[in-house]
């Protein structure tokens, strides 16, 4: 009928009309296709991020606390470190070494070398703290971190047992030997026009040094009294005929500003309290530490 028939302008603009609804999408789909790149962006940044934290924590973390802690020291220096019968290294320093990555949940990797080599290994960070009878100076604090003291020590003149020296003003012209790079050596040298010493005879260690007595090539060894008290325990050929009161107290070495050096220290506080350091004492010189000793004492770095 008339009122349903179209003319040929209007039958085109309908076939227009319908062609373009086909080939452009839904106006919902448009606004979809635009957030597309959008969303893939957000989503690759947020996984980037995702990826990223964890792998930032994980190395706080490490620089933190590394898995494995690596320790110098020096295993000429009985009973602080030394090489047992079985080859392995052991002694008190040894002991509280290991009790201190326990207490920071690493590993430990021992690094043995001479005594005057600890303090550049630490300098050049090859080792993350050192352990070896050392002593805190007011020289060493400049250019090194410290824990807490866990040691007071005293120093001693060791010779051959029968020899007519009482004491260190019986070696005036004689020669004496010491550790090389220790506050004995520095002892030795500013007090020895005092007792009219001979040559200062520098060895690696303890044991070099007693050798050194033995085959005449010193007439006394100087060093700390612990040490001295623990090699006469299997040396009854040796004696200590004079005992020095000294303000020399035992530390952990650590590179200057360390970030370890807060943790290592409250590993040690821990230790005290516990009981672990007075047990690893008594391991080793068969008796508890005196009252108010740094063994058990909370004390502040230095």
């Amino acid at each position: 009928m008339d009122g349903d028939r179209l003319d040929g302008g209007a039958i085109l603009a309908q076939h227009r009309g319908e062609h373009e609804r086909r080939q452009s999408p839904p106006r919902q789909g448009r606004i979809v296709n635009r957030a597309l790149p959008i969303l893939t962006r957000f989503c690759v940044a947020f996984l980037a991020l995702a990826i990223a934290l964890p792998m930032s924590a994980a190395s706080a973390v490490s620089a933190a606390a590394p898995l494995v802690l690596k320790a110098g020291t020096f295993a000429d220096n009985r009973p602080w470190a030394f090489r047992g019968a079985d080859g392995r290294l052991t002694g008190f320093d040894v002991d509280l070494a290991r009790a201190v990555a326990t207490r920071l949940g690493t590993g430990i990797d021992f690094q043995t070398m001479p005594f005057r080599d600890l303090f550049p290994a630490l300098a050049a960070g090859q080792i993350d703290i050192a352990l070896c009878s050392i002593t805190v100076t007011a020289e060493r604090i400049k250019a090194f971190d410290f824990t807490q003291p866990y040691y007071e020590t005293s120093q001693g003149v060791v010779v051959l047992k029968g020899s007519r020296f009482r004491s260190l003003s019986d070696l005036s012209g004689r020669r004496v030997s010491t550790a090389a790079g220790t506050t004995n050596e520095d002892w030795l040298h500013a007090n020895s026009a005092r007792y009219g010493l001979g040559a200062i005879v520098p060895v690696e260690g303890l044991d070099q040094g007693l050798a050194l007595l033995q085959t005449h090539g010193a007439d006394a060894y100087f060093g700390d009294l612990p040490a001295l008290l623990y090699s006469l325990l299997e040396r009854p050929d040796l004696a200590v005929v004079e005992r020095l009161k000294v303000d020399e107290r035992y530390a952990i070495a650590l590179p200057l500003g360390s970030s370890l050096t807060q943790r290592v220290d409250a590993a040690l506080a821990a230790l005290k309290a516990d009981g672990t350091l007075a047990t690893i004492h008594r391991r080793w010189f068969g008796a508890a530490p005196p009252p108010g000793s740094p063994v058990t004492t909370l004390l502040p770095r230095p």
